[in-house]
């Protein structure tokens, strides 16, 4: 059954996996207007040195020779030039942007799952207490929030008003650091407020559904069963909370799935220099091979994540594993 399991899944990945690629081609040539055109009234450039470049990125061809094209530079990694940043690399700029994006989102991931299952969980536990309430009415209110809304508020408050943090970039731009460590020390520094705005932001729906589902949890027979049998509390919510995290860990999931395109607004906001900033200067430019690059690493990553949300679940419920084959 785990051998089905596992390879049900793999099937669907696939399927799914092409079907991006597809539109992952499609989407950007959808948009009106060409690369070239951009390039001429940004940089005014003369009509020849427009043909050489139309027929170096093969806009001059028939989409069927593009899509070919495209295919195998996609999976021999040979990504092409950049449309705005030429002569440099595609690969180039996702490789220095990449670690950037992991940093930021890979941090934030931490906080906000952790933050909001943990008081989920507390809320829960406690239901119907002053506790529960406090939490979920603080929660409620966070989550009607915009996000870009509060980090803008945020930026002028911490970066303007009191000047305790940076509102933008990854580095203080020119400072030749001294050491590693003081290199380090800046990169936490500018990563504070984006860490911040975001948890603040993205934790309330962590917290509502994991309480949601303690609270289920809590109700379920074999719950009423360890308590007549005189078991322990700790023991008790120890079998609760294993139970409890199944649709967390789902919302987990997806968030790492979403760990480079969810970044577009984060790094928009504060000019970081990862993967979704390039994104949306990609998109200003329609930089076909940037986004192409950039699409085809989002893909990867919501499958990839999504069959780790099915691994984790088996993992922490046994029934999913022995699941009847219909």
């Amino acid at each position: 059954m785990l051998r089905y399991f596992l390879l049900s899944r793999l099937v669907r990945m696939l399927a799914v996996f092409f079907v991006i690629v597809l539109l992952n081609f499609a989407l950007p040539r959808a948009m009106p207007g060409d690369p070239a055109s951009i390039l001429v009234n940004e940089y005014n450039l003369p009509a020849e040195t427009v043909r050489v470049l139309r027929t170096l990125w093969k806009l001059d061809r028939p989409i069927h020779e593009q899509f070919v094209a495209y295919i195998e530079s996609l999976f021999t990694g040979q990504w092409g030039y950049s449309y705005k940043y030429f002569p440099r690399t595609v690969y180039e700029l996702v490789m220095e942007r990449l670690p950037w994006t992991l940093l930021l989102q890979g941090t934030t991931s931490l906080t906000v799952s952790g933050f909001g299952m943990l008081l989920g969980v507390l809320a829960g536990w406690r239901r119907g207490t002053r506790t529960d309430v406090s939490i979920t009415i603080s929660a409620i209110l966070v989550y009607a929030i915009p996000y870009y809304w509060l980090a803008l508020m945020m930026q002028y408050l911490f970066g303007y008003v009191l000047r305790v943090l940076p509102v933008a970039h990854a580095v203080t731009p020119g400072l030749a650091h001294a050491s590693f460590l003081e290199y380090v020390a800046d990169v936490l520094w500018h990563l504070t407020l984006p860490v911040l705005a975001v948890t603040l932001t993205a934790y309330a729906s962590y917290t509502l559904v994991t309480r949601n589902s303690m609270v289920d949890v809590l109700e379920e027979d074999f719950i009423f069963v360890a308590r007549a049998k005189g078991l322990p509390e700790r023991v008790i919510m120890k079998h609760a909370v294993r139970n409890a995290l199944l649709p967390p860990l789902t919302m987990l999931a997806i968030r790492l799935g979403q760990i480079v395109g969810g970044a577009v607004i984060t790094e928009t906001v504060f000019s970081y220099p990862g993967i979704g900033y390039l994104i949306y200067e990609s998109i200003m430019y329609k930089d076909y091979p940037v986004l192409n690059a950039a699409f085809f690493i989002l893909a990867i990553t919501v499958i990839a994540a999504n069959f780790l949300a099915d691994m984790l679940y088996a993992a922490v419920d046994p029934r999913i594993r022995y699941v009847r084959r219909r």
